[in-house]
């Protein structure tokens, strides 16, 4: 069974289209809340597992001590939570939409259907999925004559201006929850060193699509390296960009610990249009690159992009710490923050 978040009022854990899956044993994979309702959402998923037949779970915590249902989160929010029954063909044509919103080269919107009105004919089913994209519609699931693919379709600008907040729109014959779903980050790693382990471990648990560079052969060893990560050689820094697909949703960090190398990586970099490129190393060597690179007329060192020395300024020390301070500057920067404390923030959280 799939639980997903399809409306939010108020505050909340994630936005629309946070996902949890719960197995046939009653087991979860992902969270859609802090972990508080969870265990409720596996007793509904059981039900739904029985009945075969979807149904959307409200969660009001706006009230004292949650009176209505008694947990006491005290989250102040509302949330209303889909439970869809999926065999393995639907399971794998829901996973196929989302896979192509991720891999997408721009944000994408999935529509689900939620409600269908009583009496009316030629309905969708509850649980119909659409991703819209630039290219055109995606569906899954029973649209009926496809009047209300229609619909949706027509909904997608305002569904993304809605942003992680979602949109749920009154259609024809049914209702349906509007997600927007932004591709996810794509990091270039330049280098294969020992601290580039930990780096990939916390990126790929993050979901994003790591790729390992390097000027050696070290592709038979990446799946034990690097497990999760693509590793691809490249023995000409100036033609990184003809080994791998770089794009603005592309974060590129450069770690090879060798100075001429480095350079050639950041000099070829800034010909690409990478969101974020972060040199490892301390502020003399970046500043020495820079000079260097001046030298060769490369633009790098006027260059917004260029994040040298490298990550946010958290502390620690390590290959772990340093890793975790660079992931926490690319996520930031792809995400349009400044990482600051979220105590100083005065906007929404998310």
């Amino acid at each position: 069974m799939l639980a997903t978040v399809v409306r939010i009022s108020g505050s909340s854990y994630g936005g629309v289209g946070t996902r949890m899956v719960v197995r046939d044993n009653g087991a979860t994979v992902g969270l859609v809340s802090g972990g508080c309702l969870e265990s409720d959402l596996a007793d509904h998923a059981r039900e739904v597992k029985r009945t075969r037949t979807p149904k959307v779970v409200t969660y009001d915590t706006r009230g004292d001590e949650d009176a209505v249902w008694g947990l006491g989160l005290g989250c102040n929010g509302l949330i209303d939570v889909l439970i869809e029954p999926l065999d393995p063909e639907e399971a794998r044509d829901v996973a196929t939409l989302l896979g192509h919103a991720l891999s997408g080269d721009a944000p994408s919107v999935l529509a689900t259907v939620i409600r269908t009105s009583d009496g009316a004919t030629d309905t969708p089913s509850v649980g119909a999925h659409a991703l819209i994209t630039r290219d055109g519609i995606e569906a899954t699931g029973d649209w009926g004559s496809g009047a209300a693919l229609d619909e949706v379709a027509s909904h997608a600008e305002e569904a993304r201006a809605a942003g992680r907040n979602g949109l749920a729109l009154e259609l024809t014959a049914a209702e349906a929850a509007f997600e927007v779903v932004n591709p996810s980050v794509t990091l270039l790693i330049c280098g294969s060193g020992p601290d580039v382990v930990p780096f990939v471990r916390f990126a790929t648990q993050l979901g994003w699509d790591v790729t390992v560079m390097d000027h050696r052969p070290v592709a038979h060893t990446g799946s034990e390296r690097f497990p999760g990560a693509t590793v691809v050689e490249c023995a000409d820094p100036s033609r990184l960009a003809e080994v791998i697909n770089l794009t603005p949703h592309t974060a590129a960090v450069v770690m090879s610990h060798h100075f001429e190398r480095d350079a050639g990586y950041v000099e070829a970099l800034v010909a690409t249009p990478v969101a974020y490129i972060g040199v490892l190393g301390p502020r003399a060597r970046t500043e020495r690159m820079m000079g260097e690179l001046t030298k060769r007329g490369s633009s790098a060192p006027t260059d917004k992009r260029i994040f040298g020395p490298v990550g946010l300024d958290v502390g620690g020390d390590g290959p772990e710490a340093i890793a975790v301070s660079i992931i926490t500057e690319v996520s930031a920067v792809t995400s349009g923050r400044s990482g600051g404390h979220l105590r100083d923030r005065s906007a929404p959280l998310h």
